[in-house]
């Protein structure tokens, strides 16, 4: 357990040191304020061009929920992003760039911690980014008008945190262990699978809004059930005739939801182990671990 956590703080440190080194530190908060900021405006740009095109038509007026739905789930989309990239790309930039993997591989080092504790500067670094996007969010009245103090379950916000980061680790851990056995060209497929998941875990709609034949995917990824959870304890839930009502989840209760992600994630973390060792025994007789793939 020591040399686990050893490995852990050493490796988040340096992940630090790898994530920060190109500027200036005042230069790199600035950049982690206004990435997050300007990746959001972007659905509040699509939001509020839908709702006046909608008026000048005639059609059927933009509900004023569906922001904060889209905008708390994007904010909180973001871990998934940062930590899924993050613990991938130490495989291509360790081996590729720095040719270091091998000699980490055959150090006293945790090899599994190693990825985690790198995967943990990237998180939070995600996290402090979500905490600043949901902060300029109440900037607008959609959005300040869901998010308040008297809408926050802390209880709830903090359980789902905790599953979720089993969830990030375990998602993390299945696209690194990937990436051993791939060439440098495997470094975006986690940027593919991150925006299938974005797309397939209702972030910016309900996944009622999905075809029916790709609900039962949805239904089946552990991300759906952390968004939800997360929104509910930001928001709460969709008003009863709202069009973000009426989905499958809506019929779990918050607890169930809690236990459908526990359940799903428990899923997920032991097949990420099986896949892990399995990765790695293949990667360490094919030479994976210390061939370079690119010019």
């Amino acid at each position: 357990m020591n040399e686990i956590l050893r490995t852990l703080r050493w490796s988040a440190w340096l992940g630090w040191q790898i994530e920060s080194n190109w500027a200036d530190l005042r230069l790199f908060f600035l950049y982690l304020v206004l990435k997050p900021i300007c990746g959001s405006l972007v659905l509040v740009c699509m939001f509020y061009a839908a709702k006046y095109a909608a008026a000048d038509l005639g059609a059927t007026p933009i509900r004023p929920e569906f922001l904060p739905f889209m905008y708390v789930s994007n904010a909180c989309y973001g871990l998934v992003g940062t930590v899924m990239f993050g613990m991938s790309y130490v495989v291509i930039s360790d081996r590729e760039s720095y040719r270091m993997l091998k000699y980490i591989f055959i150090s006293p080092a945790q090899f599994q911690a190693y990825f985690v504790g790198r995967g943990i500067a990237r998180g939070l670094e995600g996290l402090f980014g979500g905490i600043i996007t949901l902060a300029a969010g109440l900037a607008l009245p959609e959005v300040r008008d869901s998010v308040h103090l008297a809408s926050i379950d802390p209880l709830w916000l903090l359980t789902f945190l905790a599953i979720g980061a089993v969830m990030l680790w375990s998602c993390g851990m299945l696209l690194a262990s990937a990436m051993l056995n791939m060439s440098r060209s495997g470094m975006f497929l986690s940027e593919g699978i991150a925006g299938v998941v974005y797309f397939l875990s209702g972030v910016v709609f309900p996944i009622s809004r999905l075809p029916e034949w790709l609900q039962p995917v949805s239904l089946a990824l552990p991300t759906t059930y952390w968004l939800e959870g997360m929104r509910r304890s930001l928001i709460g839930p969709p008003p009863p005739d709202s069009p973000l009502a009426g989905s499958a989840l809506d019929s779990l209760s918050t607890g169930e939801l809690a236990w459908a992600l526990t359940a799903s994630t428990i899923v997920l973390a032991a097949l990420s182990q099986w896949f892990y060792r399995y990765s790695v025994k293949r990667a360490w007789k094919s030479g994976r671990i210390e061939e370079t793939t690119g010019m």
